[in-house]
């Protein structure tokens, strides 16, 4: 076998230039960043995995950063270096070919071609075997073939977002979770994929780390048993974590199957994934993030704050530092070159999961204002979220009393259908973004409490067209009224103004 689609110069990382969406090499995408708008794919797994590839490379090229100053010199510069990215590139160019006879980018060459899989077992969103089916309704009998750029692209997700459960392959029953398949990534970004990649490359310390195509290729027999065991340490290591042992089968113009089987499993260290954050719990322990299916990721904003216990994701951490570094140097946050102000954003991207299953893939976006982490802002934005969740909780026992002066006790799920509740967090869906803004500024706070207030008298009015004119609605309303008037007066009082 000759190889075959090397990833660093054929296009295959679908990127924003000029308004347009066009595929990219990772060369290209590093040496020509400052060109590039951002990465654009409708997969937010498909987003975060690309990002952490190229950020892994940059990481290794760069050896660094070792401090912050390394990272603004390169923002001012507008640009990487570009002479060690080329010869980091060329040096490891064999270990980037997707079809290669010994060292297949991502993968284990010698894993049996018999009783393949289809590829689309590595995208959540495509239905294949007991995955269930998100936004898709293929099946493995109709499978369409994947493009060497589309395989590619549904390796990496895989390898970084992979549920664990039943595998029974090579001697492995059952497999582990790949190392980001269930928190919220938190991946700040700037005006074009420049600034993104350096508001996500947090200072670093090269030695004992290397990301998977700087170490031997894998094989079967290393991952036969389990006996493949690394710590979870290292940052490109784990960016490049090879979850589960993967061999595309190269079909001429495409993929349809491939060979699968168990990758290496991870033993736990000291580590921290830098776009991981992590809340306190009521025993208080640290646990990571995790985006629900119930609510907005928003919601749960405050619950890394320091102030809560919690642990920012260092992205977020660095992307603030960076901002506030830029800020004192530059007059009013202008762009060192188009002298345009400058707006950082934050993705929050996952999958919701419950135990093997995906029941979503979610890509929020919030703005990311300078002095975010401050102690003013972490003051109000913890008391904003509370006052919101305290209101919410008092329109959900409003909607119960409403529903037993209607119905009595005999039907709770009455009081759920009620769309009192749901229409206030969706009104604060669209709100809280204007509110985290300005969220360092002293009246931020009563600014919110109006958007509060607001979305709580619309979904009331909504409430009581719902329920309609009958005597009974009437009557439960006019009591509603009273309850509802006396939740709106207590707002702020509770938690302080």
């Amino acid at each position: 076998m000759e190889p075959k689609f090397n990833l660093v110069e054929e296009p295959w990382i679908p990127v924003l230039k000029e308004g347009r969406v066009v595929e990219v090499g990772m060369g290209e995408a590093l040496l020509r960043a400052h060109e590039l708008t951002r990465i654009e794919t409708p997969s937010p797994l498909e987003e975060a995995a690309l990002y952490r590839l190229l950020l892994a490379a940059l990481h290794r090229a760069l050896m660094g950063p070792r401090r912050l100053e390394d990272v603004l010199d390169w923002w001012r510069a507008g640009r990487f270096p570009e002479g060690p990215i080329r010869d980091y590139l060329d040096r490891f160019r064999d270990r980037f070919f997707l079809f290669h006879p010994e060292a297949p980018f991502f993968q284990v060459a010698d894993l049996p071609e018999e009783n393949p899989l289809p590829w689309s077992k590595l995208l959540p969103e495509l239905a294949s075997g007991n995955n269930p089916t998100l936004f898709d309704h293929t099946t493995e009998e109709n499978l369409p073939k994947a493009t060497y750029a589309q395989a590619a692209r549904a390796l990496l997700v895989h390898q970084a977002f992979a549920l664990g459960g039943l595998l029974r392959r090579f001697g492995v029953g059952s497999a582990k979770d790949a190392p980001v398949a269930r928190p919220a990534l938190f991946l700040p970004t700037g005006g074009n994929l420049l600034e993104t990649l350096l508001l996500n490359l947090v200072p670093y310390a090269p030695e004992e780390d290397a990301p998977i195509w700087e170490v031997p290729p894998l094989r079967l027999a290393d991952l036969e048993g389990g006996k493949a065991r690394w710590p979870l340490s290292g940052r490109t290591r784990v960016y490049t974590w090879p979850a589960r042992g993967v061999r595309l089968l190269d079909e001429g113009d495409g993929v349809r199957f491939m060979g699968y089987g168990p990758g290496v499993e991870p033993l736990e260290a000291p580590h921290r994934d830098p776009m991981v954050a992590q809340r306190l719990d009521p025993k208080g322990n640290l646990l990571v993030l995790r985006l629900s299916e119930e609510r907005s990721f928003w919601r749960d904003f405050s619950a890394m704050l320091p102030r809560q216990g919690g642990k920012v994701a260092a992205t977020l951490k660095h992307a603030d530092n960076l901002q506030g570094e830029l800020e004192d140097a530059l007059p009013s946050g202008k762009h060192p070159e188009e002298g345009k102000e400058a707006r950082v954003a934050l993705r929050v991207l996952g999958q919701v999961t419950d135990q093997a299953k995906v029941l979503d893939l979610r890509r929020e976006v919030y703005p990311l204002p300078p002095g975010l982490l401050c102690p003013e802002g972490e003051a109000n934005l913890e008391k904003a979220l509370k006052e919101a969740e305290e209101l919410g909780q008092g329109l959900r026992g409003l909607a119960f009393k409403v529903a037993r002066a209607v119905v009595g006790e005999r039907d709770s799920n009455f009081a759920r259908s009620l769309p009192l509740e749901r229409l206030y967090w969706h009104a604060l869906d669209g709100a809280f973004p204007g509110f985290l803004a300005r969220v360092a500024e002293e009246a931020s706070l009563k600014g919110w409490r109006e958007e509060l207030k607001r979305a709580a008298r619309e979904a009331w009015a909504a409430t009581r067209l719902f329920l309609g004119t009958g005597a009974r609605h009437l009557k439960a309303l006019a009591q509603g009224e009273q309850e509802f008037g006396r939740l709106l007066g207590a707002l702020g009082k509770e938690v302080g103004t």
